[in-house]
């Protein structure tokens, strides 16, 4: 009797284990490839003077998200959000719109709103910013849930390396540190992007990580040591990764942001 529940017990974390295995894949899965067809993803990144940022905000939560709200409803975007720095930063953007269409043929109908609309902004919009950036790309990684109303980090990467490469570098040192993040509390969704036609652009690979409010924010750097240790104790492949990670990537200055909600 005894070594029939030892046996069933065994079996019985075997089965978590490997379940716990395949939701870590599901959630690190890519959510595109750059082979398959054409970009599915823009990010336009919009600078401010000081004086214009708080007109610039109340603009994007009344006619601004109403807009893209429509375009969703009509089934242009898939998805859309919009991150405002919570901080004056001149060597940062103040606004970032992400917009996420359904398929490749559809993002490229935006050259219609270009030509009225440049970077999605009608005239009155358009005259309080001083800069904008657009970078066409791709989603290939994403975990957690959004519930909406975090706190977000967003880090703008350069990797060095092949994408084939820079990918299992991804998969193999960085989302086992965020899937761990997911499950301590402190982080609600992540999501990896590559950009398109990258040269001459200041980023090729950007990270957004959606962080459970300001107190999650405020355990990052404890929560990422614990998880650090957790996996240096269960997981070789994370270590050997962990060994030579300057090799595949710079990272540049990290923005912190909040999401803007309708008024």
């Amino acid at each position: 009797m005894n070594q029939s529940m030892t046996l069933w017990r065994k079996l019985a974390l075997m089965c978590m284990t490997i379940l716990a295995a395949l939701c870590a894949s599901a959630q690190a899965a890519p959510a595109a490839s750059p082979t398959d067809a054409g970009t599915t993803t823009l990010v336009l990144e919009y600078h401010a003077a000081p004086a214009n940022r708080l007109a610039l905000r109340q603009f994007m939560q009344g006619e601004g998200l109403q807009q893209l709200e429509r375009w969703k409803r009509e089934g242009f975007l898939r998805e859309y959000k919009v991150l405002f720095n919570r901080f004056v930063d001149n060597k940062n953007w103040d606004m970032l719109t992400l917009l996420n269409f359904p398929d490749a043929k559809t993002a490229a109908k935006w050259k219609e709103v270009e030509a009225n609309m440049p970077a999605g902004l009608p005239p009155q919009a358009l005259a309080l910013v001083s800069e904008i950036d657009t970078n066409p790309g791709d989603l290939y990684l994403q975990g957690g849930t959004s519930k909406g109303s975090g706190v977000y980090v967003v880090i703008p990467y350069d990797y060095l390396v092949p994408t084939d490469k820079y990918l299992s570098y991804l998969r193999g040192y960085l989302t086992p540190q965020l899937d761990g993040w997911l499950k301590e509390g402190v982080l609600n969704q992540y999501s990896v992007y590559f950009g398109r036609y990258v040269v001459g652009r200041h980023w090729s690979a950007l990270m957004i990580y959606e962080y459970n409010g300001d107190e999650g924010l405020g355990l990052r750097e404890q929560t990422q040591a614990k998880v650090r240790a957790t996996l240096v104790e269960t997981n070789p492949d994370w270590v050997n990764w962990s060994k030579d990670k300057g090799q595949y990537r710079i990272n540049r200055q990290y923005i912190i942001a909040d999401e803007l909600k309708a008024k």
